[in-house]
């Protein structure tokens, strides 16, 4: 996603366009791990000089608010954030449990199940997200080395 893409969702959110929003957007855009705020936090602090954990925190609500990022929900509770899919109202992932990679997925299997839900409930579904979790092939790999080693 450009720099045009997060300016320009940033703006339709009602949100300035700032150096610590756009530099947070880009860390996490060009990442394939979903990053705590500690982690955000710690590997912008050297450039981005005044920047406070509490800063953070808001900025990733506030990207998440304008549909750039989406919020990664693991077995450990530890809050991180991910680049959200392209489509706007839909955040689908693949989520490696082990190492925290992320992958976004390029389809949505909602879309019939949306359907009948709405029909059913009365509701109108503006988004959804789905997070699919497991091993990601490194890690997997690495647990088949571990498991014949373990045999020998």
């Amino acid at each position: 996603m450009t720099t045009n893409y997060v300016e320009t969702a940033l703006r339709k959110n009602g949100f300035k366009v700032t150096p610590k929003r756009k530099a947070i957007a880009q860390l996490l855009l060009s990442s394939n791990k979903a990053l705590t705020p500690t982690q955000v936090w710690r590997k912008l602090r050297p450039t981005m000089g005044k920047l406070g954990l509490p800063s953070v925190y808001r900025i990733l609500e506030e990207l998440t608010v304008a549909g750039l990022l989406t919020r990664i929900d693991l077995f450990d509770r530890i809050l991180r954030y991910a680049a959200s899919c392209a489509k706007p109202g839909q955040h689908h992932h693949l989520v490696c449990v082990k190492c925290g990679r992320v992958d976004i997925i390029d389809c949505c299997f909602q879309k019939k199940e949306a359907s009948r839900i709405e029909q059913q409930t009365g509701f109108k579904i503006t988004s959804h997200s789905m997070q699919v979790q497991g091993l990601c092939p490194n890690c997997l790999a690495k647990a088949e080395r571990q498991k014949c080693s373990e045999q020998s």
